[in-house]
């Protein structure tokens, strides 16, 4: 997982016996406090929300064009230092799910002389990768932004965004709409300000410019923080899909108002390519301190300069104000909410116009099984998709593959759309293929089970149909609904041998054909961190009515989750402990497996089914060569149960309950930044079908099982 950057995250280029410059920001103009002893004019009176470049608005916007140019020629600050640290994490986007592939923390010392002389060096850094990777940072993803950028707004040493109009620059308002949103108090400081909202969109979608609210100092007109994205036309760089700023400022001695706090947030993808996986650099730096009467002990030369210790010398610092994952990450849900409310604000500001990054056109994979893959019931299937992007809130992707095996063709269609913060899907589909259990390895495992073993590792069946769902996210939580019909089908066994040998193949088991109308409903929540980990909830229910269709049953899992994450190469643990029950007359297709890969390692493949479940699965695994070998243990318990609603079910499909719990425990070692796992298992009921012998499973990092 790469990607590209002009300077080095290492600090190798920086790496020296005394600091020494690397380079200007290059900034328009200069740097300073934002200061005003006398406002221009008094603050207007105006309801909020009083429609685009109203008179209020355009008052208030005109006062804070002013603030930043007197700002220039203010004298009552000669000079401060500033002790600043931040956090950068790179993570990578699974589906959805974010993972920390690299985590920096870095010391700053902010220096600044009037008029206009900035310097700033790193201090102190330290860094983890918990991915591999070759990220290079660009240096102003490194440091503190003075005074909310100058008149141009420039990033990634202009690699990502350069030369961009600030929206309270001298001839800014040529450029933008203003639009006065909210008069409000704000604690900054443990002080209240009194703030004007001003909304700012261009006036062209199709210009380089900035979309979101600046909050505005009622008497002064300075700005006490931007919350910001950017319209397409400001990228620079193809694979960007979005950058997002929230900076904020605070009121010093009563009258300066400086940085406190900045968020950012970088989206990449590839851009002739939509598939499931995106790298985020996410960073906050925070101040701790200012200090206004220290002497200067030298002078600062003209311009905005960087800076960097030697590498001994920044691995030596250790007075850091936080953990190396106290950031945005650790505090996602607040960081998350403020910048997902800058993305939506600008949605509404610019409704379906050109926020996002990348090619409207793109090719499309649900996931590397999506191109290429193998399975008893379809033999070697090869396919292609596209996606195309209408406008921000609406996408179409199409997909098409043909199973040699089978003969036959497979398609899927898709439509999203967001409608404010719900997000609509319309599907339909083709001879998908379905698993009656849950996935019990990722596609590319099962692929290559399937040539060397003669084992995919699925129980499929065939569906035609389409869904329409609703989906939310609200904080920590995300909720679903939606409704289906299908038509299920019974898949054939159409590979007889492995391909690399003579060992015949599993039989396919048969399935309930016929018509499934259903409503489906789930709920992930975060519940919260203990016992240094990070819990979650996670609810899904299916209910089928058999006056439209052929099956009528509910059917619903309770799921509590626990990940700790390892932490420079020490311990990690997990576990999950997940319920399911069933009524009415179910379906084999919506059974309860037990058994082998995927639930209870170390007995035979889903030898176990029923309309009731339990089960609880950990593992814990230390370093051992961080980021190498990693040694690990696991164990599993579950239980299966049969009443009236599966019973018949599960004689048809060949399956029984466990006749009480089932256990299995197994040791193993995780390759490569744990992405390889290698583990030897054994079933502790020697009575059961394939238990009592030690089973090797080899398999992948659940966090990439969705990608591949």
């Amino acid at each position: 997982m790469t990607d590209r950057r002009t300077s080095s995250a290492e600090g190798r280029a920086v790496a020296m016996t005394v600091p020494v410059a690397l380079a200007a920001l290059c900034f328009v103009v200069p740097a300073a406090a934002q200061e005003i002893t006398r406002g221009p004019a008094a603050p207007p009176r105006t309801a909020a929300s009083d429609g685009w470049n109203s008179e209020a608005a355009l008052v208030v916007a005109g006062r804070a064009i002013d603030a930043r140019r007197h700002a220039w020629a203010d004298t009552s600050l000669e000079r401060f230092r500033a002790e600043a640290q931040g956090h950068l994490y790179y993570l990578g986007d699974f589906q959805g799910e974010r993972h920390v592939i690299r985590a920096d923390q870095v010391a700053l010392d902010v220096r600044w002389q009037a008029p206009d002389r900035t310097m700033q060096t790193i201090v102190g850094r330290r860094h983890e990768r918990r991915l591999p990777t070759t990220i290079e940072y660009h240096l102003d993803h490194l440091f503190l932004v003075l005074d909310n950028f100058g008149e141009r707004i420039r990033l990634g040493d202009g690699h990502e965004v350069e030369d961009v109009l600030h929206p309270v620059a001298a001839g800014a308002r040529d450029v933008y709409d203003y639009r006065l949103a909210d008069s409000l108090e704000i604690r900054v400081r443990g002080r209240t300000a009194r703030v004007f909202e001003l909304e700012v969109r261009p006036r062209d979608a199709g210009t380089p410019a900035v979309v979101g609210s600046l909050f505005l100092d009622r008497a002064t007109g300075a700005i006490a923080r931007m919350r910001l994205t950017f319209t397409r036309a400001a990228y620079r760089d193809d694979q960007l899909v979005r950058i997002v700023l929230d900076l904020r400022s605070g009121l010093w001695e009563g009258r300066h108002w400086l940085p406190v706090e900045q968020d950012l947030e970088i989206t990449r993808s590839l851009p002739w390519l939509d598939f499931p996986l995106e790298t985020v650099i996410r960073t906050r730096l925070s101040v701790l301190d200012y200090h206004f009467d220290e002497a200067a002990t030298f002078s600062l030369g003209p311009g905005q300069f960087v800076y960097a210790y030697p590498e001994d010398d920044l691995a030596r610092f250790d007075d850091w104000a936080s953990p190396l994952y106290g950031g945005p990450v650790g505090d996602a849900e607040r960081a998350g909410r403020d910048l997902e409310r800058s993305v939506s604000e600008a949605r509404r500001l610019l409704p379906g116009q050109g926020l996002l990054g990348g090619r409207r056109l793109q090719l499309w994979f649900p996931n590397a099984s999506g191109a290429i893959r193998g399975r008893r019931s379809e033999g070697l299937l090869v396919g292609a998709g596209g996606a195309y992007r209408i406008d921000d809130l609406t996408q179409i992707s199409l997909w098409g593959g043909f199973a040699a095996g089978a003969a036959k063709p497979q398609g899927r269609v898709g439509v999203r759309r967001r409608l404010g913060r719900f997000e609509l899907a319309l599907d339909g589909w083709l001879r998908a293929n379905r698993d009656v259990g849950d996935a019990a390895a990722s596609g590319a495992v099962r692929t290559l089970a399937l040539l060397v073993e003669g084992e995919d590792y699925e129980d499929p069946y065939f569906a035609h149909g389409g869904r329409m769902g609703v989906l939310r996210e609200t904080g920590s939580a995300r909720w679903r609904i939606g409704a289906s019909v299908e038509s299920h089908r019974a898949a054939d066994l159409v590979v007889g041998t492995a391909p690399f040998g003579e060992r015949r193949l599993r039989p396919v088991r048969p399935v309930d054909e016929g018509e499934l109308v259903a409503l489906d409903a789930g709920l992930e929540v975060e519940v919260g961190r203990g016992l240094g980990a990070r819990w979650g909830l996670d609810i899904a229910g299916e209910a089928a009515t058999g006056a439209v269709g052929d099956f009528g049953f509910a059917r619903a899992t309770v799921a509590l989750r626990a990940a700790r994450e390892s932490l420079g190469g020490g311990w990690a643990w997990g576990s999950e402990i997940e319920f399911g029950a069933a009524g009415g007359d179910l379906p084999a297709q919506r059974l309860f497996l037990l058994g082998g890969r995927g639930s209870l390692p170390g007995y035979a493949f889903r030898g176990w089914g029923g309309d009731r479940m339990a089960l609880w699965r950990a593992e814990v695994s230390r370093g051992l060569v961080a980021p190498w070998v990693r040694l690990r243990a696991r164990g599993a318990v579950g239980w299966a149960g049969l009443a009236t609603a599966g019973e018949a079910a599960a004689q048809r499909f060949g399956v029984g309950a466990t006749a009480g719990f089932r256990a299995s425990a197994g040791l193993g070692i995780g390759l490569f930044y744990d992405l390889l796992r290698v583990d030897f298992v054994r079933g502790l009921s020697a009575d059961a079908p394939g238990g009592g012998a030690w089973t090797l499973l080899l398999g992948l990092d659940r966090r990439i099982w969705g990608i591949l």
